[in-house]
């Protein structure tokens, strides 16, 4: 055999080593075109995932704020990626300032709750060769990974990131090509949101139409019942004291029907402002005009205004001291109102020869009004419902008194004008305790 000379040989290994150096091209561009293959089929399948799953969640009966957990582990478990979150624009803590929502990952824990990016990217991603400089550092920081994949909506300030571990020739999901998965999830997910949002209004709607029509239905059942007693003896009173009217009158039976007439028209003038005075306070807030007034005087008022029906009642109200020298800052004629009709209440619900008291007091650094009654009280689940418009509470007789049921709930309203806050506690058969407290501003002592 003959042996090849040196020079043959180094040619032959040459040879050898371009072809093997090809192979090892050929192969690298054949896995590199594989995974590029690879990552183009996952786009499209986990786009098509996420949107199926995401609208079966959206089927679900979830609130808006808890739509963000579930649409990230889908998205997680979709993607393969190690973390992901979900961001939202504040602007109330300013320009490109964005809250973090929800977040899923091992390191979210320590991560900051807030990101600041004074020109968010519409979209961005991090690979080994991305230079760690805005916005990659701020990015990456989020969810402590080092390759991340973000995008952002511009109108409604929604944000999504996901990020990696690490990256690998085949496995690597962050390149541009991926700006389809990434805005075709955090489209998904405002999709949904805004779908929940809108279910959560539609139902609020129904809800406030719904209270609305039983309002309505509420008040013309109440006048229609409160009407027709005073009209029924107006008329009927009227009918007897008419010329030719074939009732025998005398004198006393005459100037009893007048009394009579008198009494109902009254109850209907006083149907009719309580109607005035509640709408004036729905429909807009009640101006005010305010100054310091004692609080003994605003007592003596009350309890004047209500003399009347403390004497037909056969009630006895009891003024508590009030501290010397106290004064409320508070608009004379509408506070008086209010504590009018709490003692109206108070006098309406009491039993004969029932007391009725009423006092002022001090209370840390304002002051407290309270009016009390020992009268039929009612369930501590029927006190909301006294204090809506309209409202009669069943049971223990109560339904047997008269009143378009407008007094707590003008009385709280106007407290509330004036800053304060109406508080109710209530016993069955023990009776009932209505506090008016009053904030330090319009509270103070005198001298003298």
């Amino acid at each position: 055999m003959s042996q090849s000379s040196p020079g043959v040989l180094e040619r032959e290994l040459a040879y050898y080593r371009r072809e093997c150096n090809d192979l090892g091209a050929r192969l690298l561009r054949l896995q590199e075109e594989q995974s590029q293959a690879f990552r183009e089929a996952r786009r499209s399948r986990t786009v098509a995932r996420l949107i199926r799953e995401a609208y079966r969640l959206a089927d679900g009966d979830v609130a808006p704020e808890e739509i963000g957990a579930p649409i990230l582990e889908m998205i997680m478990e979709n993607t393969l990626c190690d973390g992901a979150a979900l961001l939202a624009a504040d602007p109330a803590a300013g320009e490109g300032v964005f809250r973090v929502t929800h977040a899923i990952g091992p390191h979210v824990a320590d991560a900051p709750r807030r990101l600041a990016l004074p020109a968010p990217p519409s979209f961005f991603f991090t690979t080994s060769r991305t230079p760690i400089e805005p916005p990659a550092y701020e990015l990456t920081a989020v969810l402590r990974l080092p390759y991340v994949l973000w995008a952002y909506d511009h109108p409604s300030g929604h944000a999504l990131i996901i990020g990696n571990q690490s990256e690998s020739n085949v496995s690597r999901p962050f390149e541009a090509g991926d700006q389809e998965l990434i805005e075709g999830a955090l489209s998904v997910y405002i999709d949904v949101l805004l779908r929940k949002r809108a279910e959560v209004e539609l139902r609020a709607a129904k809800t406030t139409a719904e209270r609305a029509s039983q309002a309505r239905a509420r008040f013309l059942a109440t006048l229609t019942h409160e009407l027709r007693t005073p009209l029924n003896a107006i008329i009927g009173y009227s009918e007897m004291l008419a010329p030719r009217s074939p009732y025998p009158l005398t004198e006393a039976s005459r100037g009893d029907y007048a009394v009579q007439i008198l009494g109902a028209g009254r109850q209907l003038l006083g149907l009719i402002d309580g109607i005035l005075d509640y709408s004036s306070i729905e429909n807009a807030v009640p101006a005010l005009a305010t100054e310091w007034v004692p609080a003994s005087k605003l007592l003596q008022q009350a309890v004047q205004m209500v003399s009347a029906g403390v004497q037909r009642r056969d009630v006895a109200i009891e003024p508590g001291t009030a501290v010397p020298g106290l004064e409320f800052l508070v608009d004379p004629l509408r506070f008086c109102q209010v504590v009018q009709n709490l003692l109206g209440n108070a006098v309406k619900f009491s039993r004969p020869q029932g007391i009725v008291t009423i006092a002022a007091t001090l209370s840390g650094e304002g002051a407290v009004l309270q009016v009390r009654d020992r009268g039929i009280g009612m369930r501590a689940e029927d006190i909301p419902r006294a204090l809506e418009p309209f409202q009669q509470i069943e049971g223990s007789h109560a339904r047997s008194f008269g009143g378009a049921g407008l007094g707590l709930p003008i009385a709280k309203a106007l407290t509330e004008a004036h800053g304060g806050t109406l508080c109710i506690e209530s016993v069955p058969g023990e009776g009932t305790t209505v506090s008016i407290r009053l904030p330090a501003e319009r509270v103070r002592l005198t001298l003298g």
